[in-house]
């Protein structure tokens, strides 16, 4: 049975700076992509009510309508289970928990982590790490990346992630 995601929060940041939180979820018939920096409040990915979609998504209209929403979000309906499978792919074998040594300077460290939620697992899941990251974590945040209406679409080659900054 192949494994769909229902969402997928991730965020990276530390406590100088803040933290990025990318949210992804499918509910209702359709799927987003949203980003909130820092500043912005935390969202709880299980309400029913956070939830973005464009009611005209399926319809060639080509006339403006008033928009409800102040956040540009990313419709990832048509593609949801493409999106899901590529995500779980490169978690899937990642470990729970990564750390390394903190740093008492809180700038100089990052944390991030990954809850993820499918009705095929036992429950939300759980990834997260301080300083350290498992294999092809560039290219998982890249694929995050991809999907941000304004983020650059690489990791700046300067890892680790510029201090813990999703997008620069």
């Amino acid at each position: 049975m192949a494994i769909r995601l229902d969402y997928l929060v991730f965020y990276i940041g530390n406590l100088s700076y803040g933290f990025d939180y990318v949210y992804t979820k499918r509910i209702n018939g359709h799927a987003f992509y949203l980003r909130r920096l820092p500043q912005s409040e935390i969202t709880d990915v299980a309400d029913e009510n956070f939830d973005f979609y464009n009611p005209h998504f399926s319809e060639d209209l080509h006339t403006p309508f008033n928009w409800k929403y102040d956040e540009k979000f990313t419709d990832l309906t048509r593609i949801w289970d493409h999106y899901s499978d590529v995500a779980l792919g490169f978690i899937e074998d990642w470990a729970d928990d990564y750390r390394a040594p903190v740093d008492p300077n809180s700038d100089q460290n990052v944390e991030w982590g990954i809850r993820f939620y499918s009705p095929n697992l036992k429950g939300e899941q759980l990834i997260y790490g301080v300083n350290a990251y498992p294999d092809r974590f560039d290219s998982f945040v890249n694929y995050l990346r991809s999907f941000d209406p304004e983020a650059p679409t690489n990791v700046p080659d300067d890892l680790p992630y510029s201090k813990g900054r999703f997008a620069n």
